[in-house]
């Protein structure tokens, strides 16, 4: 486990094969290929599938990557999965349409409107980011809100916060 942070404490290894790295989650991708963790237990370039999970534009960029300073590392016929967060409201998969997702064909340009509480483990070729991060956008003031009632609610309350 290679654990990767922009900014904040350094996580711990737990284990001696582990390992923590200081930078964006390509530079991790690119100083494992190229062996800046000593062994590879899992060579890159023996890897078949790609599964990323986190923010939108943390998995952009991996997209991104992907077909250009990750490609000398990867296997030309990887396939690249990811665990989309689209905003949801109903939880009840293709009733409400808070989660509609844009998706557009690599190839074609084609695009469509999919149901990402149906499936949230998406082609990460198809999946259009900027799309992702304007409907992710429509929540943050709720979300900024909702963290500011919780602080105020906590504040003088001897309760740690992780």
């Amino acid at each position: 486990m290679i654990w990767s942070s922009d900014a904040g404490p350094e996580i711990p290894p737990g284990r001696p094969q582990d390992a923590h790295f200081r930078g964006n989650i390509v530079q991790s991708m690119v100083a494992y290929a190229t062996g800046a963790f000593g062994e590879q237990k899992v060579p890159l370039q023996g890897v078949s599938r790609i599964i990323v999970i986190g923010s939108d534009l943390m998995m952009a960029a991996v997209k991104a990557a992907r077909r250009a300073v990750l490609a000398p590392y990867l296997r030309a016929d990887h396939v690249a999965i990811a665990s989309i967060n689209s905003p949801m409201q109903c939880m009840m998969k293709e009733v409400c349409a808070q989660c509609l997702q844009n998706h557009v064909d690599p190839v074609t340009g084609r695009e469509e409107c999919i149901f990402s509480c149906f499936n949230q483990d998406q082609d990460i070729d198809r999946v259009d980011f900027p799309h992702l991060n304007a409907r992710l956008r429509q929540n943050t003031v709720q979300e900024k809100l909702s963290n500011a009632w919780l602080d105020h609610l906590l504040d003088g309350l001897d309760l740690t916060h992780v």
